[in-house]
């Protein structure tokens, strides 16, 4: 160490002397990372060979046929793959015939089993709304099959499931494609649901037969909008102002009155009220708008009356913007209809 007579540090002092580096150090700067980045890529590697795995269709079909427990997690898989797929330009697996018949064929197995337990129950009704996610029509008899299949009070959730299967199906697939617009047994089997016991089977009906809609299920629709049961009478409403019909224009007022608590009142949880009062003037509001744009010729001044109303009261949020709207569009309709 050099002296220093006044006893003062020096910058030289206090920096530590040089040395090389030790291969200790160098394996612990470079050849250590280096290993944690291969590691990583590796991990990388098997987790996307392992989804491209559980993406494979044919691996799909088989652990859905297997009555175990990977069946469910195929199940998930798949439920997230037909998902992803929505509005997709490049669809891979919903346009996928043999899919949608293997998996028709595991839900046929099924009902010819005809199993009551849970899990095989559980399973029907996935398989029925799996299908329903298609955008092609292989799975529609099967799904007709399930619908008009119920041979005990438990299989009424199937029921549904396969109807609402069977809406989604032709609204992704096309009502006029002659698997919906000319199908008797299909006909058959939404009418029956249609004039069920049960509101709930109606009401999944009424969607079903406004989504196809040939003139025999829209004249079913006008005879279900004066269905006892506020949900049957609210869906073949909102289904038939898609189309332009002034059949619906009553039911639509009712669901725009505030004071009109059918469709609340039916409600068994409490706290979903709120909600559901707010569900149902939103979609009144949709529909009204959809009614006015199908039917330039309508009068719907009693439409505008109600939607007034509803913006001269307490209306807030995504009910005041569609009720908005909607006075803004039937404002300008009346403006071009007296020019």
């Amino acid at each position: 160490m050099s002296s220093n007579p006044s006893g003062d540090l020096s910058p030289d002092d206090a920096l530590p002397p040089v040395e090389p580096p030790s291969a200790g150090f160098i394996v612990q700067l470079f050849v250590v990372p280096g290993v944690i980045v291969v590691v990583v890529v590796m991990i990388w590697v098997l987790f996307n060979w392992l989804a491209q795995k559980g993406n494979d269709r044919d691996a799909y079909v088989r652990d859905l046929s297997r009555n175990n427990e990977a069946r469910w997690q195929a199940a998930f898989n798949l439920a997230q793959a037909l998902r992803s797929e929505r509005g997709s330009s490049d669809p891979e697996l919903t346009v996928d015939p043999k899919l949608a018949l293997q998996l028709a064929g595991i839900l046929k197995t099924e009902i010819d089993e005809g199993s009551t337990k849970a899990n095989p129950l559980a399973l029907r009704i996935y398989l029925c709304r799996a299908l329903g996610e298609f955008k092609v029509a292989e799975g529609l008899p099967t799904l007709i099959e399930a619908a008009g299949t119920v041979r005990s009070e438990k299989e009424e959730d199937v029921r549904r499931a396969a109807l609402e299967g069977i809406a989604l199906l032709a609204s992704n697939v096309g009502a006029d494609n002659e698997n919906f617009s000319d199908n008797a047994e299909l006909e058959k089997v939404l009418f029956d649901a249609a004039g069920d016991d049960d509101p709930r089977a109606r009401s999944v009906a009424a969607v079903a037969l406004g989504v196809i809609g040939t003139p025999a299920m829209l004249e079913k629709l006008r005879f279900m909008v004066e269905d006892g049961d506020p949900n049957v009478r609210y869906n073949a409403a909102t289904r038939l102002a898609q189309r332009g019909d002034t059949a619906a224009l009553p039911v639509l007022l009712e669901m725009l009155d505030p004071e009109e608590t059918a469709g609340v009142d039916i409600e068994e949880n409490p706290d979903l009220r709120p909600f559901k009062r707010a569900v149902i003037t939103i979609n009144a509001l949709r529909a009204g708008g959809q009614l006015a744009e199908k039917n330039d010729g309508a009068d719907l001044g009693e439409l505008k009356t109600a939607v007034d109303a509803l913006l001269a009261g307490d209306a807030s949020g995504e009910i005041r913007m569609n009720a908005t709207l909607l006075r803004g569009n039937l404002e300008k309709r009346a403006a071009r209809q007296t020019n």
